[in-house]
């Protein structure tokens, strides 16, 4: 598990760091830029995309922020509710967004009633929490058949390593105290363990948020290529699915 505090303290050590965020302009975050623009596209495409049962799907998005994706996924998903542990973010969401339900609530633990959600979304947020424990409530709120998808940073990505790993480059990057990220076997295994099936993690993305504009569509041709070889393992980032089995007793052991 990353870090050595307890939930309730990494809950209350995120709320503090909304306030850094607004400060700094959600700079750390790092989807203003050009190539920024581009990685934010990607990451909204894949959590916006339809689902089987199309707009009346039930839908959560986890740490929603101040709104970045939220926008895309309610267009896709008119029945959606937003969440984060952070007064400050919701703030400036519900400032952006005032026809979208946010609620502050803490994925550890929710007030959801079981099997609410047909899926459950976000970006960037898993690394942030004790994952074993939010992927479990994950499980209990997610509906019998329902998916999850998450984008999250690849720790075999050697920048990504050394942010999460050298705490002067951590505070120079912007993250909070305790985030941390994980490999796509190691998410993998936390899913199967909360009683996932269907799983995928799949690295992807070579592209970097500070990519200088002349240089873009040359980075992007490159990722087709290390996309299909070894080095894909690499990528910054992993998109990550999986589902919750229709019936107790039809799940796979990944």
């Amino acid at each position: 598990m990353p870090g050595q505090v307890t939930w309730p303290e990494r809950v209350a050590r995120e709320r503090a760091h909304g306030e850094v965020i607004l400060a700094a302009g959600e700079s750390n975050w790092g989807w203003s830029g050009p190539a920024g623009a581009i990685r934010k596209q990607r990451r909204a495409c894949f959590l916006a995309a339809p689902f089987e049962s199309g707009r009346d799907a039930r839908v959560l998005e986890v740490g929603c922020g101040t709104g970045t994706f939220t926008r895309a996924l309610s267009r896709s998903f008119p029945r959606l509710t937003a969440i984060d542990v952070s007064e400050a973010l919701l703030a400036e969401a519900r400032r952006r967004l005032p026809e979208v339900p946010f609620e502050s609530q803490d994925i550890h633990r929710t007030s959801f009633a079981d099997a609410t959600f047909d899926l459950v979304v976000g970006c960037s947020v898993l690394h942030h929490l004790e994952w074993e424990r939010a992927l479990r409530e994950v499980a209990r709120i997610l509906k019998p058949g329902g998916a999850i998808r998450f984008s999250e940073p690849n720790l075999l990505n050697p920048q990504i390593f050394l942010q999460k790993k050298w705490p002067w480059l951590k505070r120079r990057m912007g993250d909070s105290p305790d985030e941390s990220a994980f490999t796509p076997r190691r998410i993998a295994r936390a899913l199967d363990a909360a009683g996932f099936t269907s799983i995928e993690a799949r690295p992807f993305e070579f592209l970097h948020p500070a990519t200088p504009e002349p240089l873009i569509q040359a980075l992007i041709r490159l990722e087709h290529v290390l996309e299909a070889t070894p080095l894909v393992y690499l990528g910054g980032s992993i998109r990550i699915t999986a589902r919750r089995p229709d019936a107790i007793g039809s799940r796979h052991r990944f």
